[in-house]
């Protein structure tokens, strides 16, 4: 296990010590009988192309809410508490999935967002498209969070390293312990047998159309879910940015045998183009750097401005939170990846990248109970995940109680040894089984949430909902160019 530098520790004790996060919650969109929703994202929520607290990810019932980024973790979970509850408000009768595999899975293609008339909504049209056409409707219907998470310029200057290398280094670090975080926050491991029909995939059942892996804690994260074959070939070791964004340009332009049947050229477009990845998006990372430049798409970003923050993908849905995340989680979060920040980060060989590899998929699939590969100079060195996970989260609290950061992170740490004497997967197994089934375990965790309403925030989401509709209608008048021409500029944007 990777232990804290001294030095690190130090510059961030000099610095301000500011850590700023922000979140994205997908959750599907569920009918009274537990099915995905076939109802249209809400007219009273605006446009989910200009709404900046809700959008949609894959498809009309597929929600995503968006914060704006805190230093506290509290006025984060508020805000996204009021958010949670401002969206479930205008669904019609539907209510949000509050779980990271889908409700049941009918037979009907779940309806993506119209293609629109403007050149961006086409695209984007294009894009959903292609996912469809690539990995069909059922992968990309699984739903998590996204932890966004910056740390301050004074303890980067206090470190004196470019911050490129800073968060291209904190990923690396995350990578080789995200084991242990799927252990404790992982919560998918049964799935309805709808999602599986028709899949050659090697899992158990239990009850009548329950799917699993007994041992596992996060389907979605395993082969099983959101999961590309084409992309696993190539590991993203994040030794450089350069490095990162020639694999991102080789991916997007070099053509791909297994999509290059579908169309991808005028008047039969199917897809963005028949590269491994249709654009940035489709980069199935457990972690991104990004940059916060606007109007810009994110390689371009990238290359022009920097890295200026990480995005953790792969966390599932917390069914035991009424809003799918709780409070520990997202100190959980915080707290993990400023364990990463605060050690060493060499860089990642080939056989490394191996075993972080194989060591994920086993947290993935069996990290209930399995062993983990703990040096790559020996591959035969392993030892327990409960047993390395113990001893991560005592140097995190040593650590913690050192670091004065303004929380308090001692519930956290209490609770998350909880976890790891028996995973969040684990309860989640028993009790499906006591309530007969995962449609009634998710539905008796997906009861619409009663708070107090904070009226500044409500008309903060109204009002958004209003200036989205009009961002729509002035976006309308400014395509100058047709969309094949402007398709191919965009394609042009990374060569």
């Amino acid at each position: 296990m990777i232990l804290p530098s001294q030095t690190r520790v130090g510059a961030f004790l000099s610095s301000d010590k500011t850590i700023t996060k922000g979140l994205e919650k997908e959750n599907l969109r569920a009918n009274s009988f537990a099915e995905i929703s076939d109802k249209s994202y809400p007219k009273s929520l605006g446009s989910h192309h200009f709404n900046n607290y809700v959008t949609l990810d894959y498809s009309e019932p597929h929600l995503e809410l968006i914060t704006p980024t805190f230093e506290n973790n509290d006025d984060l979970y508020n805000f996204l508490s009021q958010l949670h509850f401002y969206v479930q408000q205008n669904l019609d009768g539907d209510y949000l999935w509050n779980y990271s595999m889908p409700p049941i899975f009918k037979e009907d293609l779940i309806t993506l967002p119209k293609a629109g008339v403007t050149n961006k909504s086409k695209l984007a049209y294009l894009y959903r498209l292609g996912l469809r056409n690539r990995y069909g409707d059922k992968m990309q219907s699984t739903a998590g969070i996204h932890f966004n998470i910056s740390f301050s310029e004074t303890y980067l200057k206090n470190l004196a390293e470019e911050k490129n290398q800073f968060y291209l280094g904190v990923a690396r670090n995350f990578l080789r312990l995200f084991p242990i975080a799927l252990r404790l926050t992982g919560c998918s491991p049964v799935a309805h047998c709808s999602f599986l029909k028709g899949r050659d995939l090697h899992v158990e059942q239990i009850g009548e159309n329950n799917c699993y892996l007994p041992k596992a804690t996060s389907l979605r994260v395993s082969r099983l879910g959101y999961y590309s074959e084409e992309q696993e070939k190539n590991f993203i070791d994040f030794n450089s940015l350069d490095g990162y964004l020639d694999i991102m340009r080789e991916y997007i332009n070099k053509p791909n045998k297994k999509f290059s049947n579908i169309p991808s050229s005028t008047p039969d477009y199917q897809q963005v183009n028949t590269g491994t990845i249709q654009m940035e998006s489709e980069l199935y990372n457990h972690i991104r750097p990004k940059a916060k430049q606007p109007n810009l798409r994110q390689f371009i970003q990238l290359e022009s401005s920097g890295i200026d923050y990480l995005e953790i993908r792969s966390i599932d849905l917390n069914p035991f939170s009424d809003i799918g995340v709780s409070a520990n989680d997202l100190l959980f979060w915080e707290a993990f990846t400023f364990y990463c920040a605060i050690c060493e980060s060499p860089e990642i060989n080939a056989i490394e990248a191996e075993i972080i590899k194989e060591n994920i998929r086993r947290a993935s699939e069996r990290g209930q109970d399995c062993n983990l590969i703990t040096s790559y100079e020996d591959a035969k060195s392993e030892a327990s995940i409960k047993t390395i996970t113990n001893e991560f989260l005592n140097t995190l609290e040593q650590v913690l109680n050192k670091s004065q950061i303004n929380e308090n992170f001692d519930e956290m740490i209490v609770e998350l040894k909880r976890r790891n004497e028996k995973p969040l997967s684990e309860r989640v197994i028993e009790e499906i089984l006591a309530c007969d089934g995962i449609i009634n375990f998710v539905k008796t965790k997906s009861l619409p949430i009663e708070i107090e309403i904070d009226s500044e925030l409500q008309e903060l989401f109204m009002q958004e909902s209003l200036e989205s509709l009009k961002k729509f209608d002035d976006h309308l008048s400014k395509d100058k160019i047709g969309f094949d021409e402007f398709l191919k500029n965009f394609r042009g944007e990374t060569k």
